[in-house]
């Protein structure tokens, strides 16, 4: 009786044997490594982009248009001192400036230019862009910080650009009339400040700008 259950534990112990999956190769093991690599590669560079969606006012990455630069120079001439872009996104708005900065023939005499953006990817993009235009920008003339624009203080800077959305404006509306200094300017590109008497105006349809300063809130 003993030696039949035994064969039929041997038996049992051989058909799993037989029935477990078969090893990774070297090859298969490599092929499951990358896989995993470009998952991990992807969802570390979307998340960055989705997430501002998640919130409750969010500032999306849509890249300003030659024209929209154009036109906040245009407005930006004869200023001078410190300015501040709130939601930078690749630092392209600054970058212009501040090349238009030290043009021989240029209108503005900007000091420093900060980016504040929420998105990590693109803030190291800009510093990327910053270090790669280090001849032609002084690269101590430029910062780019990741920092929610709510929590910037903006009571230093003599001129601020914004590229808002139509529910975010509102909510800058009060924080610009608490820090916007005395002979402060703001430009607003896309949505205007709705309760602001803007002092002057550039552009048509998506690539129009509106620029205010504290008079405009009274």
């Amino acid at each position: 009786m003993m030696k039949e259950e035994c064969k039929e534990c041997e038996e049992i112990h051989r058909q799993g044997l037989q029935s477990q999956p078969p090893k990774l190769t070297s090859a298969g093991k490599t092929v499951l490594a990358v896989g995993a690599g470009a998952a991990a590669l992807i969802y570390g560079l979307t998340v960055p982009f989705l997430l501002p969606g998640f919130r409750k006012i969010c500032l999306p990455f849509v890249p300003a248009t030659e024209q929209q630069i154009t036109n906040v120079i245009r407005c930006l001439r004869g200023r001078s001192g410190s300015i501040v872009d709130l939601g930078s996104g690749d630092g392209r708005i600054l970058f212009s400036i501040m090349k238009q900065n030290v043009s021989k023939d240029s209108s503005l005499n900007i000091s420093t230019a900060d980016g504040v953006e929420l998105n990590s990817w693109l803030v190291w993009y800009s510093k990327f862009t910053k270090w790669r235009l280090r001849n032609v920008i002084p690269r101590q003339s430029m910062n780019f910080y990741k920092r929610d624009i709510f929590k910037t203080d903006l009571r230093h800077y003599d001129n601020i650009v914004v590229f808002g959305v139509e529910s975010l404006m509102v909510e800058l509306e009060q924080k610009f009339k608490t820090e916007l200094k005395n002979d402060g300017l703001i430009i607003a590109c896309r949505f205007p400040l709705p309760n602001w008497k803007p002092v002057m105006e550039k552009g048509e349809g998506i690539d129009k700008v509106w620029s205010y300063d504290i008079f405009s809130s009274k």
